[in-house]
């Protein structure tokens, strides 16, 4: 929601039906009253409601979209809200709907992805969803902060920029959730009162690549502590970024490949560089591609958008496919280029550099 303004605390509360989940993951509903001196029917965004529910919420923010809500009371509840199964949850923004039965939340997934895309291409076969493992995801991006009782490392609270400290998390992998426990105190030693610093954390095949984007004026011989709270950690790499965006490498102890062990490739992941948030995730893509593809002439050229790293460029080069693979960030498309010429396909794949967003392929 755009152009938010916040409402004073005292606004009056509203009584709402909720009528379905919007797009965002939050009950929506709609209700004709007055604001800001103008009456008309304007929709409620209410994080954590359900559809067919009752509640009393009170009006936070209102914007061109329409007005956003927390929930004060739930008057009558839905027959599908269940105990979401982390504790975290209503604090971490990291989940939205985990309060909802999982059969609920699987079909409104499902349509959130297909019916645009059946809107572009009505005879477009969409595949039944595929679910990932619990404790599976690979890559993730968290916070520090430290105030003037001690640092807190964890997720924004949902669409805010307080931090939430988790001892638990049933999405990621359980080599991450011991990191995030175990970085509080060599931060709080490093970090300046009320700075904040974003972590990048990607799980690889001998440990965890970790990228921290701040502590750029801490001189090298400060971070011991910290260096070795990583290695103790199964850190493996360790960059951290500064404001001009160059990366300094703190350590690294072995090889920061991640293998697909089902398409037999590796790639070389940047440091902070985007991975599908499970291998089980990625398997299904690669998967999916390589079948769409499966009736098409390889010397014909294929055109990859947003590449990354090459998950999905490595397994189509090993196929004989070519390829032309488009991503903004150099560093990302020498990857490519570097586990390509391990296998000795460079000559199959070009890699350019292209914001895609500003200037799409045609």
């Amino acid at each position: 929601m755009k152009r938010k303004n916040k409402l004073p605390k005292n606004f009056d509360t509203k009584t709402l039906a909720i009528n379905h989940i919007g797009s965002k993951g939050e009950g929506v509903s709609s209700l004709h009253t007055e604001f800001n001196y103008k009456e008309k029917q304007y929709n409620f965004f209410i994080p954590f409601s359900l559809p067919n529910e009752t509640i009393i919420a009170r009006p936070t923010h209102f914007s061109l979209e329409g007005i956003r809500a927390e929930i004060i009371e739930i008057k009558e509840s839905s027959i599908d809200r269940i105990d979401p199964q982390c504790r975290h949850f209503f604090k971490c923004g990291g989940c939205t709907l985990q309060h909802w039965k999982f059969n609920n939340y699987k079909n409104w997934k499902f349509k959130k992805v297909s019916i645009p895309i059946l809107k572009l291409s009505s005879n477009t076969y969409v595949k039944p969803i595929m679910i990932s493992s619990l404790k599976s995801r690979r890559h993730a991006r968290f916070m520090a902060k430290k105030n003037e009782a001690s640092t807190i490392v964890g997720f924004n609270e949902y669409r805010t920029n307080f931090i939430t400290k988790i001892n638990e998390c049933i999405i990621l992998d359980e080599q991450l959730v011991k990191l995030i426990n175990n970085l509080e105190k060599p931060l709080n030693n490093l970090l300046q009162i009320g700075e904040t610093i974003r972590i990048h954390a990607n799980l690889l095949d001998n440990g965890i690549d970790l990228l921290i984007d701040g502590l750029e004026k801490v001189p090298f011989s400060q971070f011991t502590e910290l260096n070795k709270t990583l290695l103790q950690n199964n850190v493996i790499r360790f960059n951290r970024k500064s404001n001009d965006k160059t990366t300094d490498l703190l350590f690294i102890t072995t090889n920061t490949s991640l293998s697909n062990k089902l398409f037999s490739s590796t790639v070389y992941p940047t440091p902070g560089g985007f991975l599908q948030a499970t291998i089980e995730g990625e398997n299904a893509i690669v998967n999916n591609t390589i079948n769409a593809l499966e009736n098409i002439n390889k010397s014909k050229l294929i055109c990859e958008l947003f590449s990354g790293c090459g998950t999905i460029t490595m397994p189509l080069l090993l196929k004989k496919y070519k390829i032309h693979a488009f991503e903004i960030n150099h560093e990302t498309l020498e990857a490519i280029n570097i586990a390509a010429k391990k296998y000795g396909l460079s000559n199959n794949v070009v890699t350019k550099n292209r914001n895609l967003k500003n200037f799409i392929v045609i």
